[in-house]
């Protein structure tokens, strides 16, 4: 796949929450359509296809991307979030199917959640963990891992114009005001106030700008760690936005510009090996 390509979504028309009930079942969709329309067919495009294939989703949140997984022929699909106040909906369930509440890096949570995965999908998880405990947590991966284990890892880089996850994180117009992660917080909370934004909403973006991830870190602390890039992807627009927003995805060429592909792509995409 060249870096010209585009892949277009399943369905060409974006999601509107209110075609849905819930913000549960609208966002379980999005993360299915996401899997489905994309991630999949990424997948087999670089000869990794997912039948019969053991399959993690660590950060899986409502569950729609290991349910699309599930859906495709997978022989396992396990999902694993931490936060134990989600709750699924029941279209989620399948034989081939389950969901996991787990610190994956706790002691004993290889017991809980299974090993030899052929693949670990980490869709905009690593951008929240904490910076001082993100090379923690992709050592612990490895405890899921056979020789030759694929993994799927996504983020929006940081100094990215939506890095701070303003787009999802806000409700009013400020979501998509670009480059927010530039401004200083304490800037940022009166406007959140005069806004009428949620209550959590600066807890929720300080999170992010606390826990920024950048392609640079990134990168070195796989080397670190001796995982393998066999494929990176970065995008100006990402499906995330085709799928919700309706921006076409737009892949990018700007990849080994140091500071400008910090600050133009709005996501990376990795496919990386466990060597």
């Amino acid at each position: 796949m060249g870096d010209e390509m585009t892949i277009h979504l399943e369905d060409e028309h974006p999601l509107k929450r209110s075609d849905f009930d819930t913000q549960e079942e609208y966002y379980w969709t999005y993360q299915y359509r996401l899997a489905a329309g994309y991630y999949i067919p990424l997948l087999n495009a670089h000869g990794f296809r997912i039948e019969e294939k053991r399959i993690l989703d660590i950060g899986c949140g409502l569950g729609g991307c290991p349910a699309a997984m599930a859906d495709r022929g997978a022989a396992e699909c396990v999902g694993v979030e931490i936060d134990t106040k989600i709750r699924r909906p029941s279209i989620n369930n399948r034989p081939n199917l389950k969901y996991v509440f787990e610190d994956i890096t706790s002691a004993n949570a290889s017991r809980k959640v299974g090993t030899n995965y052929d693949l670990i999908v980490l869709h905009d998880v690593i951008e929240h963990v904490p910076l001082v405990e993100k090379e923690q947590f992709l050592s612990a991966l490895k405890q899921f891992c056979h020789p030759g284990t694929m993994m799927l890892v996504t983020f929006p880089p940081f100094y990215s114009p939506f890095g701070l996850h303003q787009q999802s994180l806000l409700k009013t117009k400020l979501r998509f005001v670009p480059f927010l992660g530039c401004v200083p917080l304490w800037s940022l909370k009166p406007i959140l106030r005069l806004l009428a934004e949620d209550a959590n909403a600066y807890d929720l973006l300080k999170e992010i700008k606390d826990s920024r991830m950048t392609i640079r870190n990134f990168k070195k602390m796989l080397v670190r760690l001796g995982f393998s890039i066999e494929f990176e992807q970065y995008y100006l627009v990402r499906p995330t936005h085709e799928i919700r927003y309706g921006w076409r995805t737009r892949i990018s060429r700007i990849k080994n510009l140091p500071v400008l592909s910090e600050v133009a792509n709005s996501g990376a995409l990795y496919l990386i090996r466990n060597v």
